[in-house]
């Protein structure tokens, strides 16, 4: 029997951090004490579970988008600073705001949906389209909104960033064998929307989502740190226990380090 692994510590909202080897990339690092300085409803409910400025030995970064909790200046300019040569990619107008907040212009790439990024280390990256609460593509057909595909030497991962349920998304990922599938899960509604917070797929929406293109484990992810823009976890458990049984997940704890293995069939 032979096994492939990987390693992956959950770091609070969709942040994760993923090594396989020696290459190590963590995906929208939000790791400083709110989104928000001033005292408004966007308070953590629990602090970071990691010091940036101790992320010494990060290849890459991947940028989903640009909303604070996922693009967060001080922890980006503390791994700059603490991982001089780890690179930083996202959508264009990430890497336009990167470069305005500090970062050398020489560390950031901008990436777009249908064109490989590869970074050693046995990995490509895909750019995935994104639907928060729309797909919006500029004039020169660059998306705002990402998910990626780790196409990892015989590791895939799909992170989704921030996203719907879209046809064409289930178009876009039946191309893949997801042996990890991460997706948000805090949902959407009109209330929400009158506060100006873009919505994403809920709770069964990612079960079904994670059936239907048939992912090998599915991890919830952006349901623990705002309550108030959150449904929870308990929806996602009954909806896997209910209409999907057999079905793997995995729910991390904030600061969680998971060792995913994979293995031909004994």
């Amino acid at each position: 029997m032979s096994f492939l692994s990987a390693a992956i510590q959950y770091i609070g909202q969709v942040g994760v951090i993923v090594r396989r080897g020696g290459f190590k990339l963590a995906i929208d690092p939000f790791l400083t004490e709110n989104a928000d300085p001033a005292p408004t409803e966007w308070v953590r409910r629990y602090p970071p579970p990691v010091d940036p400025g101790k992320l010494h030995d990060l290849n890459l970064v991947l940028i989903t988008h640009e909303h604070s909790d996922h693009l967060d200046p001080g922890t980006l300019l503390a791994i700059a600073q603490a991982s001089p040569a780890c690179r930083f990619a996202g959508p264009s107008a990430c890497a336009g705001i990167l470069k305005e907040i500090g970062i050398a212009e020489d560390r950031i790439d901008a990436l777009r949906h249908g064109a490989p990024y590869a970074c050693g280390g046995g990995l490509t990256v895909h750019p995935m389209p994104a639907w928060h609460e729309e797909r919006d593509v500029n004039a020169e057909g660059w998306d705002r909104f990402l998910g990626y595909m780790l196409d990892w030497d015989g590791i895939t991962i799909y992170h989704a960033g921030d996203t719907l349920v879209h046809e064409s998304l289930i178009a876009a990922l039946g191309g893949y064998r997801i042996d990890i599938g991460m997706l948000p899960i805090n949902g959407r509604d009109i209330f929400r929307n009158r506060r100006g917070i873009d919505g994403n797929m809920n709770a069964r929406e990612a079960a079904d989502l994670a059936a239907d293109v048939g992912m090998s484990t599915v991890v919830p992810l952006h349901f623990d740190m705002y309550m108030n823009n959150s449904e929870g976890i308990t929806g996602f458990v009954g909806e896997m226990f209910d209409r999907h049984p057999g079905r793997k997940y995995h729910i991390f704890q904030p600061g969680e380090v998971w060792i995913y293995v994979k293995t031909d069939e004994i």
